[in-house]
């Protein structure tokens, strides 16, 4: 698969806001739920892709900042097991590389 593809599907899984049932409040001190938090990644990941889309940012950078908030999307809401293995594979490598 190529980078492009790759990044594409990497983009659209951060773009997207899985639904699932909003569960208010987070638990201890926090007001934030999960499901804001993924709303919030969602929201960063269009704020990059604006700039990125008009050429005003670096699109290796940018694809570094998708990464990231990838795997802040996993964390918050783990990928699919349909999620193609290309994608697991490239999260499985920003990962690796997170804890070096």
């Amino acid at each position: 698969m190529g980078t492009v593809a790759l990044q594409g599907l990497v983009e659209q899984l951060v773009l997207a806001e899985t639904p699932q049932p909003d569960g208010g409040r987070a638990p201890g001190s926090g007001t934030a739920s999960a499901r804001d938090a993924l709303r919030a990644v969602a929201q960063l990941a269009r704020a990059i892709e604006t700039p990125a889309q008009a050429g005003d940012l670096d699109p290796e950078q940018a694809h570094r900042m998708a990464a990231l908030l990838l795997v802040i999307r996993d964390a918050l809401e783990p990928l699919a097991p349909d999620t193609p293995a290309p994608v697991l594979r490239f999260l499985g490598e920003v990962v690796d590389k997170l804890r070096r």
